[in-house]
């Protein structure tokens, strides 16, 4: 039976050696070409064990630019900007998926939510950078990082941000590190797009893997689906496993 294999990228196959001392192996390097990610030697195991045999298909929160910054044999196609650009084996956008998503990142209002956003942090002193993320042209998705790796302000400023988010809008933090991606932006949205218009053949048994809540939608499209023991979404299905198991008799 063939098998498509859709996976994460950051914190799923690679890190940095700040979140994973034991990463060694060169994985990514930044625009400037310095190293940036890198793989323990069970993540470079875990990746040939995934593509043996099967078509690999990253599905990432980063740019076009950046995945190909990516130095890991990932396979023809990709899914880019939290699902903003399926990438075709010849680094062109999928047609069809970019039409959608052009019409609908013309009417996002993106700029002036970076702006209220920006003013939330300067008001709470927060020190981060942000930034709207465009890709293959578009604008898509807000970025917002902590300089100094503070997960306890990054999640005091997200409670705060999140009253300025607008309806049907979603707000996603991991860590340090925040998106807001408008309704039209979903990794879930173009994994769907993908199986029904690229995979197409029913006889294919679907894996997902991811390490966060932006992965858990196409992960859950999948036949199967593989988490990072130490992840958000491990965590979170820890935590329900709790909930469960301490409860007590009902009796």
């Amino acid at each position: 039976m063939k098998r498509v294999v859709f996976v994460d990228l950051d914190d799923t196959l690679f890190q940095t050696t700040r979140k994973n001392p034991k990463a060694t192996k060169l994985a990514a390097v930044d625009k400037d070409g310095r190293p940036l990610s890198f793989q323990c030697r069970k993540q470079s195991a875990f990746l040939e064990w995934l593509a043996q045999d099967a078509r690999v298909v990253p599905v990432t929160g980063r740019s076009v630019d950046a995945f190909k910054r990516v130095l890991l044999p990932l396979g023809d196609f990709a899914i880019c900007s939290f699902g903003g650009v399926i990438l075709l084996p010849n680094g062109e956008p999928h047609p069809e998926w970019h039409g959608e998503i052009s019409s609908a990142a013309a009417t996002a209002a993106l700029d002036a939510l970076h702006r209220r956003i920006a003013s939330i942090a300067g008001e709470l002193g927060i020190d981060v950078r942000h930034r709207v993320i465009h890709d293959m042209g578009l604008s898509l998705y807000l970025s917002v990082k902590h300089n100094g790796h503070d997960t306890d302000e990054m999640a005091r400023l997200a409670t705060s941000a999140s009253g300025a988010i607008p309806e049907g809008w979603t707000l996603h933090l991991n860590g340090t590190n925040m998106a807001v991606l408008p309704p039209f932006l979903g990794k879930e949205r173009a994994v769907a797009f993908f199986l029904e218009r690229i995979v197409g053949d029913k006889d294919v048994l679907t894996v997902g893997v991811g390490d966060s809540l932006t992965d858990m939608g196409y992960m859950r499209l999948c036949d199967f689906a593989v988490a990072p023991s130490k992840s958000q979404l491990f965590s979170l299905l820890s935590c329900s496993s709790r909930l469960v198991t301490t409860g007590g008799d009902s009796a």
